[in-house]
């Protein structure tokens, strides 16, 4: 149990001491307690936090975001990446007259129905099978969501090919592509659309635009975005008493400032580096591991195997947990899926800390390393 933070560290409830590489799975872009976002975010709190009214730092925070992601050219925000998705289905939905929703294997779009489960209006896409695409996205489809990559699904890019097939023949039927950059976002200045030469005709946005406060967003055409506008009769009814919340806007306007290109830059390849040494150190401690990597996140993947698709991801549970158990003993706060990700607040020495945990690990674990590569 975790009872604070500060930078690149968490404390338990105990005093002991870790050094923080899951940075509540991508928000914290710049670390715990961020100073700037701290004060921002107290100074909300002495002047209000909630208003049934538009608030300047709900208007601040779309036009960083706007400014920000070529494809955005409205925004409506709302309490979470979980509930952005269930606006953009509605909007594609109302826009197009139809139900049926089609997802790609392994995705995470958050917790809310149809997203959760297999229900009848939803089809499922084969990872990377482009042969698929033609097949189950037709003329009943209301809306495609893809990812640049699987994030929970142990962070396994698409390729450039496949995500542009899907965007394709998602227009080609008269569907709307919607986008998930909920952790995308942080890799690249103008986000992973842009960066990968895609247009969809929505985003979804959350973690890293509250600074650490819950938020979501859904961008995207205007003409889109427009059906929930309060002067279009019949709009889409999209209501939420804490929707943009002051606090959390003005955190994520912060939080966006400071992650300039530069700032990118140096989470990207501190990310790299991290990746090599700790693939150095399992070598040297002869632990098959294998890392798959986007931007400033990672996956540590128990074996030798290549990791290419959900099912690979999905491979030794075993090793992932006991791995999980040894970074705890080493100080390394870490996901149990052995997800990473990266905040501005560790500099090289910290990486260097933390690839060295890694070594101590491993070296714990090389007793069992067989045994565990071999675990499903």
């Amino acid at each position: 149990m975790i009872a604070r933070g500060s930078g690149a560290t968490v404390v338990d409830v105990d005093g002991i001491e870790y050094l923080d590489l899951v940075n509540n799975y991508t928000s914290l872009v710049h670390g715990n307690a961020f100073p700037p976002i701290a004060e921002a975010i107290s100074t909300a709190a002495q002047r209000g936090t909630v208003f049934p009214s538009l608030h300047i730092a709900q208007v601040e925070l779309a036009e960083e975001i706007i400014s920000r992601v070529p494809a955005i050219e409205r925004l409506r925000l709302t309490n979470s990446g979980s509930e952005a998705a269930a606006l953009a289905l509605r909007i594609a939905r109302r826009a197009t007259g139809r139900r049926n929703l089609v997802v790609i294997e392994g995705a995470y779009h958050g917790s809310v129905p149809p997203f959760t489960g297999d229900e009848p209006e939803v089809r499922t896409l084969p990872f990377g099978d482009i042969a698929a695409i033609d097949q189950l996205i037709d003329s009943e489809t209301a809306a495609v969501f893809a990812e640049p990559f699987l994030g929970a699904g142990g962070v396994i890019p698409h390729e450039v090919e496949y995500l542009r097939a899907l965007q394709g023949r998602t227009r080609a039927v008269g569907a709307v592509f919607v986008f998930d950059e909920v952790q995308a976002l942080r890799n690249a200045p103008n986000g992973a659309a842009a960066a990968l030469g895609i247009e969809p005709d929505l985003v979804l946005i959350a973690k890293i635009i509250g600074g650490g406060l819950p938020i979501g967003g859904v961008g995207g055409r205007a003409d889109l975005l427009d059906l929930t506008s309060a002067f279009i009769p019949g709009r889409l009814s999209h209501a939420g008493t804490f929707n943009g919340h002051v606090a959390a806007a003005a955190a994520g306007t912060v939080s966006l400032r400071r992650l300039d290109a530069s700032a990118i830059d140096g989470l990207n390849s501190g990310a790299e580096r991290l990746a090599a040494s700790i693939l150095a150190a399992a070598e040297a401690e002869q632990v098959p591991m294998t890392v798959t990597r986007v931007g400033s996140i990672l996956n540590l993947h128990p074996g030798s195997a290549p990791v290419t698709t959900p099912e690979d991801a999905r491979r030794n549970s075993t090793g992932r947990a006991a791995l999980h158990l040894a970074l705890m003993i080493e100080g390394i706060y870490t996901t149990p899926r052995g997800m990473i990700n990266l905040s501005t607040a560790l500099d090289d020495r910290m990486l260097d800390d933390a690839a060295a945990g890694y070594a101590r690990a491993f070296a714990r674990l090389r007793p069992v390393a067989a045994e565990l590569a071999g675990q499903s």
